[in-house]
Protein backbone atom coordinates (compact mmCIF):
# COMPACT_ATOMS: atom_id res chain seq x y z
CA UNK A 1 0.00 0.00 0.00
CA UNK A 2 1.61 3.13 -0.98
CA UNK A 3 0.05 6.77 0.72
CA UNK A 4 0.83 9.99 0.16
CA UNK A 5 0.87 12.75 2.63
CA UNK A 6 2.51 16.29 2.84
CA UNK A 7 5.44 15.18 5.62
CA UNK A 8 7.42 18.94 5.65
CA UNK A 9 6.53 22.29 4.94
CA UNK A 10 8.69 25.63 5.17
CA UNK A 11 7.40 29.31 4.91
CA UNK A 12 8.94 32.44 5.01
CA UNK A 13 6.45 34.59 6.14
CA UNK A 14 2.74 34.04 8.54
CA UNK A 15 1.02 36.64 6.11
CA UNK A 16 -1.74 35.03 4.17
CA UNK A 17 -0.78 34.44 -0.14
CA UNK A 18 -0.12 37.93 -1.71
CA UNK A 19 -2.35 36.61 -4.88
CA UNK A 20 0.37 36.74 -7.17
CA UNK A 21 2.35 39.39 -6.07
CA UNK A 22 6.01 39.66 -5.14
CA UNK A 23 6.44 38.77 -1.82
CA UNK A 24 9.11 40.64 0.02
CA UNK A 25 12.27 38.90 0.26
CA UNK A 26 13.84 38.85 3.70
CA UNK A 27 17.99 40.06 3.56
CA UNK A 28 18.94 36.98 4.82
CA UNK A 29 16.76 33.70 4.32
CA UNK A 30 18.48 31.47 6.45
CA UNK A 31 18.48 28.38 4.14
CA UNK A 32 20.41 26.32 6.59
CA UNK A 33 17.82 26.76 8.96
CA UNK A 34 15.17 26.04 6.71
CA UNK A 35 16.48 23.01 5.34
CA UNK A 36 17.24 21.30 8.80
CA UNK A 37 13.60 22.32 10.12
CA UNK A 38 12.48 20.28 6.68
CA UNK A 39 14.62 16.96 7.71
CA UNK A 40 13.62 16.97 10.93
CA UNK A 41 9.43 17.34 10.11
CA UNK A 42 9.92 14.11 7.45
CA UNK A 43 11.86 12.14 10.39
CA UNK A 44 8.19 12.28 11.77
CA UNK A 45 6.87 10.30 8.77
CA UNK A 46 8.85 7.56 9.00
CA UNK A 47 7.97 6.52 12.39
CA UNK A 48 5.59 3.39 11.86
CA UNK A 49 8.39 1.97 9.34
CA UNK A 50 11.65 2.47 11.77
CA UNK A 51 9.06 0.58 14.31
CA UNK A 52 8.42 -2.52 12.28
CA UNK A 53 12.31 -2.58 11.38
CA UNK A 54 12.72 -2.15 14.92
CA UNK A 55 11.04 -5.20 15.57
CA UNK A 56 13.39 -7.26 13.62
CA UNK A 57 16.38 -5.75 14.60
CA UNK A 58 15.96 -6.15 18.50
CA UNK A 59 14.78 -9.78 18.00
CA UNK A 60 18.11 -10.86 15.72
CA UNK A 61 19.71 -8.83 18.94
CA UNK A 62 18.24 -11.43 21.58
CA UNK A 63 16.68 -8.22 23.19
CA UNK A 64 13.38 -9.57 25.25
CA UNK A 65 10.62 -7.49 26.27
CA UNK A 66 11.14 -5.14 23.81
CA UNK A 67 7.60 -3.87 23.11
CA UNK A 68 8.64 -0.79 24.86
CA UNK A 69 11.53 0.20 22.67
CA UNK A 70 9.65 -0.14 19.50
CA UNK A 71 6.77 2.93 20.87
CA UNK A 72 10.24 4.63 22.28
CA UNK A 73 11.69 4.75 18.80
CA UNK A 74 8.34 5.62 17.44
CA UNK A 75 8.46 8.34 19.92
CA UNK A 76 11.56 9.85 18.86
CA UNK A 77 10.85 10.36 15.27
CA UNK A 78 7.93 12.02 16.55
CA UNK A 79 9.55 14.57 18.48
CA UNK A 80 11.68 15.18 15.30
CA UNK A 81 9.26 16.53 13.48
CA UNK A 82 7.32 18.66 16.01
CA UNK A 83 10.87 19.72 17.19
CA UNK A 84 11.64 20.67 12.91
CA UNK A 85 7.98 22.37 12.98
CA UNK A 86 8.92 24.34 15.80
CA UNK A 87 12.09 25.36 14.01
CA UNK A 88 9.78 26.03 10.47
CA UNK A 89 7.83 28.52 13.07
CA UNK A 90 10.74 30.03 14.88
CA UNK A 91 12.57 31.25 11.23
CA UNK A 92 9.15 32.40 9.46
CA UNK A 93 8.63 35.02 12.32
CA UNK A 94 11.86 36.04 12.03
CA UNK A 95 11.67 36.38 8.32
CA UNK A 96 8.39 38.44 8.56
CA UNK A 97 10.82 41.10 11.58
CA UNK A 98 13.57 41.58 9.14
CA UNK A 99 10.54 42.66 6.40
CA UNK A 100 9.46 45.13 8.69
CA UNK A 101 12.94 46.15 9.32
CA UNK A 102 13.17 47.02 5.76
CA UNK A 103 9.71 48.96 6.07
CA UNK A 104 9.49 52.39 3.88
CA UNK A 105 9.76 55.68 5.51
CA UNK A 106 7.86 58.36 5.23
CA UNK A 107 7.96 62.40 4.50
CA UNK A 108 5.39 63.41 7.03
CA UNK A 109 7.40 63.30 10.14
CA UNK A 110 3.67 62.61 12.14
CA UNK A 111 3.48 59.86 10.31
CA UNK A 112 7.06 58.49 10.12
CA UNK A 113 6.73 58.71 14.12
CA UNK A 114 3.50 56.51 14.27
CA UNK A 115 5.03 53.88 11.39
CA UNK A 116 7.76 53.92 13.78
CA UNK A 117 6.76 52.70 16.51
CA UNK A 118 4.28 50.51 14.67
CA UNK A 119 7.62 48.69 13.11
CA UNK A 120 9.33 48.75 16.80
CA UNK A 121 6.58 47.00 18.33
CA UNK A 122 6.34 44.58 15.18
CA UNK A 123 9.67 43.63 15.28
CA UNK A 124 9.86 42.97 18.82
CA UNK A 125 6.56 40.97 18.93
CA UNK A 126 7.73 38.85 15.82
CA UNK A 127 11.41 38.02 17.24
CA UNK A 128 9.83 37.01 20.78
CA UNK A 129 7.50 35.01 19.08
CA UNK A 130 10.42 33.30 17.07
CA UNK A 131 12.14 32.84 20.35
CA UNK A 132 8.93 31.21 21.77
CA UNK A 133 9.50 28.50 19.17
CA UNK A 134 13.15 28.01 19.17
CA UNK A 135 12.59 27.70 23.07
CA UNK A 136 10.69 25.26 22.25
CA UNK A 137 12.34 23.02 20.05
CA UNK A 138 15.35 22.92 22.69
CA UNK A 139 13.18 22.01 25.27
CA UNK A 140 11.88 19.23 22.84
CA UNK A 141 15.33 18.19 21.48
CA UNK A 142 16.48 18.24 25.33
CA UNK A 143 13.80 15.63 26.34
CA UNK A 144 14.52 13.41 22.76
CA UNK A 145 18.30 12.87 24.11
CA UNK A 146 17.11 11.69 27.61
CA UNK A 147 14.55 9.65 25.76
CA UNK A 148 17.51 8.50 23.21
CA UNK A 149 20.07 7.52 26.20
CA UNK A 150 16.70 5.67 28.16
CA UNK A 151 16.53 3.36 24.97
CA UNK A 152 19.47 1.49 26.67
CA UNK A 153 19.12 -0.57 29.88
CA UNK A 154 22.11 0.62 32.21
CA UNK A 155 21.43 4.25 31.41
CA UNK A 156 17.86 3.93 31.65
CA UNK A 157 18.81 2.85 35.59
CA UNK A 158 20.51 5.48 36.36
CA UNK A 159 18.29 7.89 35.24
CA UNK A 160 15.11 6.53 36.88
CA UNK A 161 16.68 6.23 40.26
CA UNK A 162 17.36 9.29 40.54
CA UNK A 163 14.71 10.65 43.08
CA UNK A 164 13.79 14.11 41.95
CA UNK A 165 12.51 11.66 39.18
CA UNK A 166 10.22 9.56 40.81
CA UNK A 167 7.27 11.14 39.71
CA UNK A 168 8.26 10.69 36.25
CA UNK A 169 7.14 7.12 36.25
CA UNK A 170 10.09 5.69 33.81
CA UNK A 171 9.04 8.32 31.06
CA UNK A 172 6.99 5.52 29.15
CA UNK A 173 6.91 6.56 25.80
CA UNK A 174 3.56 9.03 24.41
CA UNK A 175 2.98 10.50 28.15
CA UNK A 176 1.62 13.57 28.72
CA UNK A 177 2.85 13.10 32.38
CA UNK A 178 4.18 16.74 32.98
CA UNK A 179 6.64 15.48 35.22
CA UNK A 180 7.80 13.33 32.46
CA UNK A 181 8.84 16.19 30.02
CA UNK A 182 11.81 18.36 31.79
CA UNK A 183 12.59 22.02 31.54
CA UNK A 184 15.76 22.70 29.44
CA UNK A 185 18.06 24.94 30.88
CA UNK A 186 21.45 26.63 31.41
CA UNK A 187 22.02 25.56 35.19
CA UNK A 188 19.78 22.11 34.82
CA UNK A 189 22.03 19.65 36.14
CA UNK A 190 19.73 16.69 34.96
CA UNK A 191 21.68 17.52 31.78
CA UNK A 192 24.73 18.33 32.80
CA UNK A 193 25.33 15.44 35.59
CA UNK A 194 22.71 13.46 35.61
CA UNK A 195 22.49 12.36 31.36
CA UNK A 196 26.02 12.74 30.89
CA UNK A 197 26.48 9.83 33.74
CA UNK A 198 23.78 7.56 32.34
CA UNK A 199 25.06 7.51 29.20
CA UNK A 200 28.80 6.54 30.39
CA UNK A 201 26.87 3.83 32.67
CA UNK A 202 25.86 2.71 29.10
CA UNK A 203 29.10 1.95 27.84
CA UNK A 204 28.16 3.39 24.36
CA UNK A 205 30.37 6.15 22.96
CA UNK A 206 27.77 7.00 20.69
CA UNK A 207 25.46 8.02 23.54
CA UNK A 208 28.00 9.47 25.09
CA UNK A 209 28.66 11.82 22.23
CA UNK A 210 25.30 12.88 22.03
CA UNK A 211 24.83 13.55 25.35
CA UNK A 212 28.10 15.62 24.86
CA UNK A 213 26.25 17.91 21.93
CA UNK A 214 23.42 18.67 24.16
CA UNK A 215 25.49 19.59 27.35
CA UNK A 216 27.32 22.35 24.71
CA UNK A 217 24.03 23.77 23.67
CA UNK A 218 23.36 24.22 27.29
CA UNK A 219 26.14 26.19 28.17
CA UNK A 220 26.03 28.01 24.23
CA UNK A 221 25.91 31.55 25.23
CA UNK A 222 23.37 32.22 22.14
CA UNK A 223 20.97 30.00 24.19
CA UNK A 224 22.04 31.46 27.26
CA UNK A 225 21.39 34.80 26.32
CA UNK A 226 17.82 33.71 24.88
CA UNK A 227 16.79 32.04 27.84
CA UNK A 228 17.60 35.18 29.94
CA UNK A 229 15.72 37.62 27.62
CA UNK A 230 12.96 34.96 27.81
CA UNK A 231 12.88 35.19 31.44
CA UNK A 232 12.27 39.10 31.48
CA UNK A 233 9.80 39.24 28.69
CA UNK A 234 7.77 36.59 30.19
CA UNK A 235 8.37 36.32 33.79
CA UNK A 236 9.53 39.77 35.02
CA UNK A 237 9.01 43.40 33.60
CA UNK A 238 8.72 42.97 30.02
CA UNK A 239 9.94 46.74 28.31
CA UNK A 240 7.24 48.33 26.62
CA UNK A 241 8.51 49.49 23.17
CA UNK A 242 6.43 53.12 23.83
CA UNK A 243 8.19 55.91 25.80
CA UNK A 244 6.40 56.36 29.19
CA UNK A 245 6.33 58.20 32.28
CA UNK A 246 6.23 55.22 34.51
CA UNK A 247 10.38 54.22 35.64
CA UNK A 248 10.84 50.93 37.09
CA UNK A 249 12.84 52.74 40.23
CA UNK A 250 9.21 54.71 40.77
CA UNK A 251 8.68 58.47 41.39
CA UNK A 252 9.40 58.22 44.85
CA UNK A 253 12.94 57.76 46.63
CA UNK A 254 14.73 58.19 50.35
CA UNK A 255 17.86 59.08 51.34
CA UNK A 256 18.66 57.43 54.93
CA UNK A 257 21.92 60.04 55.54
CA UNK A 258 19.91 62.81 55.11
CA UNK A 259 16.43 61.44 56.09
CA UNK A 260 15.07 62.79 53.22
CA UNK A 261 12.27 62.08 51.19
CA UNK A 262 12.47 63.02 47.23
CA UNK A 263 9.74 62.76 44.71
CA UNK A 264 10.23 63.71 41.24
CA UNK A 265 8.22 64.23 37.99
CA UNK A 266 9.70 62.36 35.29
CA UNK A 267 9.59 63.52 31.42
CA UNK A 268 8.11 60.18 28.61
CA UNK A 269 11.22 58.24 28.33
CA UNK A 270 12.54 55.17 26.74
CA UNK A 271 13.04 51.22 28.71
CA UNK A 272 16.80 50.89 28.20
CA UNK A 273 16.19 47.34 27.17
CA UNK A 274 13.62 48.21 24.64
CA UNK A 275 15.46 48.19 21.97
CA UNK A 276 13.82 46.02 19.12
CA UNK A 277 17.89 45.03 17.36
CA UNK A 278 19.06 43.52 20.10
CA UNK A 279 15.48 41.34 20.44
CA UNK A 280 16.25 40.70 16.96
CA UNK A 281 20.04 39.81 17.48
CA UNK A 282 18.96 37.35 20.36
CA UNK A 283 15.96 35.69 18.51
CA UNK A 284 18.92 35.30 15.02
CA UNK A 285 21.48 33.66 17.00
CA UNK A 286 19.52 31.61 18.84
CA UNK A 287 17.83 30.42 15.55
CA UNK A 288 21.04 29.90 14.16
CA UNK A 289 22.34 28.32 17.15
CA UNK A 290 19.61 25.46 17.39
CA UNK A 291 19.90 25.18 13.91
CA UNK A 292 23.34 24.06 13.57
CA UNK A 293 22.73 22.05 17.32
CA UNK A 294 20.20 20.15 15.60
CA UNK A 295 22.83 19.08 12.22
CA UNK A 296 24.90 17.81 14.63
CA UNK A 297 22.82 16.00 16.30
CA UNK A 298 21.35 13.86 13.14
CA UNK A 299 24.54 11.05 12.84
CA UNK A 300 24.40 11.56 16.21
CA UNK A 301 20.94 10.35 16.81
CA UNK A 302 21.59 7.83 14.02
CA UNK A 303 24.54 6.23 15.64
CA UNK A 304 22.72 5.80 18.87
CA UNK A 305 19.97 4.23 18.42
CA UNK A 306 21.57 1.55 15.98
CA UNK A 307 23.92 1.40 19.09
CA UNK A 308 20.19 -0.03 21.08
CA UNK A 309 19.79 -2.15 18.08
CA UNK A 310 17.20 0.45 17.34
CA UNK A 311 16.10 1.74 13.34
CA UNK A 312 17.31 4.67 11.86
CA UNK A 313 16.48 5.72 8.66
CA UNK A 314 18.19 8.93 7.38
CA UNK A 315 16.42 11.64 5.43
CA UNK A 316 18.74 13.21 2.88
CA UNK A 317 19.00 17.13 2.86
Amino acid sequence: MTQEWTSAISFSSFAPPSGGQDEAAAVDPREAVEAVAMRWQAFSSRGAQVGWASQESLGQAGVSGYGPLINRVVEIHGLMGSIGEQLALARAAEQDAQRHQQAATVSDPQQAAVLEHSRRMAVRALCEMSTHFVLGAAHGLANLVLRAVLCHPAAAYEVNQAKRLKKAQGFPPGTDLKEAWLTFSPTGDVWSTLLPAAAKASGLTSLQDLVARLCLLQVDPRYVALEQRRGMDYHRHRPQSLDHTSPRAGLWSYDPVHKVSTMRMPSASADAERDEETVHRISADALECLGAALTDFEPLLGQSLRSCHLSWIPVDA
